[in-house]
């Protein structure tokens, strides 16, 4: 958890096509959403693979090292689930720092792959899997290094980083994504590099030791709204010829958050590119989903992991759906929660690993409802508290989950102290807590679509104000603030 510290303290339907599932059990004494995974009190970083029925994760969690009892820090945790019969191991912790060596300190993002690894350790041995994470010496300046094993538990650390950070200071090289083109030991790797800007790295090796760098990921097509965004992992359709990544959405300003440093940022997105355009940019990202607090009701939702299979091609039973585990805080906070309690339910201590999956769709629509419960208006596309007694008042219309045709003005959701929710146009809610992305629509109307005209409203006056949307321009005989834009009706 530290390392990700460094990076804060320096640095089926998402949307209707997203799905989670959030029923709750009891698992190791701890109550956690039906599917989640969690091992010691913070749980994020998830690396998955899966092969037939077995599904197999790997992630950062707190842990006792093992070759020095007074460290109690980041380690990277295993557990194996049948998806037949949905039983799992007990999570084990299976990887921790080496005291005296670069990996000393803050262990965590693991990214594991399989293979055939003829003897890259020297001991004549071959090994069926590698893992690749990051760790540092002195808490900042993380390098990348490799482990490798024969059974996902027991591992041999190369001694060495096999991409070193080119900043002796900030928070280094990290978030390791991995894929094996010839399904032996020709991995691919694509990492993220702080130095002197945040930007995304591809580098290749022959032998899963000793890596070239091929350049930088281009950012085109990348949402504007957040400019350098980090990342949770990477994986390959090979029947498209089509990268899939997940990026992570910003921090919260402590602006917003009554001045509590949330450590998980506030959403996902995902998007896809073609293989000849990764490194190019000769055709852009194509962004597919976010998940957010405005679709999951979580505060924080963040680093996610693909299921891949062991190559790290999505290419698995439940394709064309494309399949990830999130690091998320849960539960989430009261609808009616202050800022400061809001952000202190997104405390490491919260986090779990939560599945989700998402579903393509050729019309991917959302239906932009108002709620009401006898004092409270929201407007959402996404989650509404099942305990705060919200009714669906009016179906207002339907934006665009991701930027298509004309529709590329974004609609943000967004609160005000504990109960003023409100839509906006502007990324940072007007100086208000964000919650997320509602989805997109248009600037003006459209010649043959038959938009709707969305107005922004108010009901009150400070500090008892109260916002909603409506379709009507004098707001139904309340205070019309704006027009929003249009919608799909």
């Amino acid at each position: 958890m530290n390392i990700f510290m460094n990076r804060v303290l320096n640095a089926v339907g998402i949307l209707g096509m997203l799905s989670m599932v959030v029923i709750t059990t009891d698992c190791s004494s701890r109550s956690l959403p039906q599917g989640a995974l969690a091992a010691g009190q913070y749980n994020y970083s998830p690396s998955v693979i899966q092969n037939g029925n077995t599904r197999q994760v790997w992630w950062c969690s707190q842990g006792v090292n093992p070759s020095d009892t007074s460290q109690n820090t980041d380690s990277i945790y295993y557990e194996s689930i049948n998806m037949s019969t949905h039983e799992s191991s007990d999570p084990v912790l299976v990887l921790a720092e080496t005291p005296g060596a670069w990996d000393s300190f803050f262990i965590c993002n693991p990214k594991v792959i399989g293979g055939v690894f003829d003897n890259p350790l020297g001991d004549k041995k071959n090994y069926t899997y590698a893992m690749y994470y990051v760790a540092t010496a002195n808490g900042v300046n993380n390098n990348i290094g490799v482990a490798f094993s024969n059974d996902g538990v027991a591992w041999e650390k190369y001694p060495q980083p096999v991409i070193h950070s080119n900043s002796p200071v900030g928070y280094g090289v990290g978030q390791p994504s991995l894929y094996n083109a010839d399904h032996k030991a020709a991995i691919q790797m694509f990492y993220e590099d702080d130095s002197p800007t945040t930007h995304h790295v591809a580098a290749v090796s022959s032998d899963g030791v000793h890596f070239t760098v091929q350049g930088t990921l281009t950012s085109d097509g990348l949402d504007p709204d957040d400019p350098q965004p980090l990342w949770g992992d990477m994986a390959y359709d090979p029947k498209t010829g089509e990268w899939y990544a997940v990026f992570n959405r910003p921090w919260r300003p402590i602006s917003t958050t009554g001045g509590i440093a949330e450590q998980g940022q506030y959403g996902i997105e995902l998007y896809k590119i073609r293989q000849k355009a990764l490194l190019t940019g000769s055709s852009p990202w194509q962004q597919l989903a976010i998940m957010d607090t405005n679709a999951t009701g979580f505060e924080s939702n963040f680093i996610p992991g693909f299921v891949r299979d062991s190559y790290g091609n999505v290419n698995l039973a439940s394709y064309p759906a494309i399949q990830m585990y999130t690091s998320v805080s849960y539960p989430q906070p009261s609808w009616e929660a202050t800022p400061v309690e809001a952000a202190e339910s997104a405390l490491p201590g919260s986090w779990v690993l939560m599945p989700m999956e998402w579903v393509p769709s050729v019309d991917p629509k959302v239906a932009l409802n108002r709620y009401f419960n006898g004092s409270t208006y929201e407007v959402t596309t996404g989650w509404i508290s099942p305990i705060a007694g919200f009714q669906l008042q009016e179906l207002l219309g339907h934006l665009y989950a991701q930027p298509l045709h004309a529709a590329t003005v974004s609609f943000y959701s967004c609160k005000r102290g504990q109960k003023d929710y409100f839509v906006s146009l502007d990324i940072d809610c007007e100086g208000q807590r964000i919650l997320g992305k509602e989805g997109y629509g248009y600037s003006q109307p459209v010649s043959g679509l038959n938009l709707v005209a969305l107005y922004r409203c108010s009901d009150g006056q400070v500090p008892l104000q109260d916002h909603f949307v409506s379709r009507d321009p004098k707001c139904e005989g309340k205070t019309t603030e704006a027009l929003l834009g249009y919608s799909l009706p």
